[in-house]
């Protein structure tokens, strides 16, 4: 199983870092630095709604696949076409790319998907342990 998850946390990883490079271009513009950290702190807090958000259907359940819950976030289609849309968006602004605000909203989608896939594929085993979710193979 490892063949499948292990590049697909790769290929987040590297959305990850490539939302990193989205901030730097807002750190770099004439933006001031509160613009960049208020930026930044609504992506984090918009990864964890979206972790919370994964992770509570799973909350009811008594077991789940081994896997289950890591494949979860890292196969969400929606999660998948919403940095697809953001990093297109970005890369090739087609002039709405222009504006800062709109690089913002671009960097807050995917830093939120990429981040939220990282923590919740991390984060699995441990919230399976405190709420009492087994695990069957």
């Amino acid at each position: 199983m490892g063949l499948i998850i292990l590049p697909l946390l790769a290929a987040w990883f590297a959305a990850f870092v490539y939302s990193g490079f989205m901030l730097y271009a807002i750190f770099s513009g004439d933006k001031p630095l509160w613009y960049a950290a208020a930026t930044l702190g609504f992506g984090v807090v918009l990864a964890l709604v979206y972790l919370r958000i994964g992770l509570s259907g799973f909350k009811a359940r008594e077991t789940v696949w081994a896997f289950e819950i890591p494949l979860f976030f890292l196969l969400n289609k929606v999660a998948i076409a919403v940095f697809v849309a953001a990093a297109v968006c970005y890369f090739f602004g087609w002039g709405a790319a222009n504006f800062a605000h709109i690089k913002a909203v671009c960097f807050v989608l995917s830093f939120a998907v990429s981040a939220g896939a990282l923590m919740g594929t991390v984060y699995a085993d441990s919230f399976q342990q405190r709420h009492g979710i087994g695990t069957t193979y």
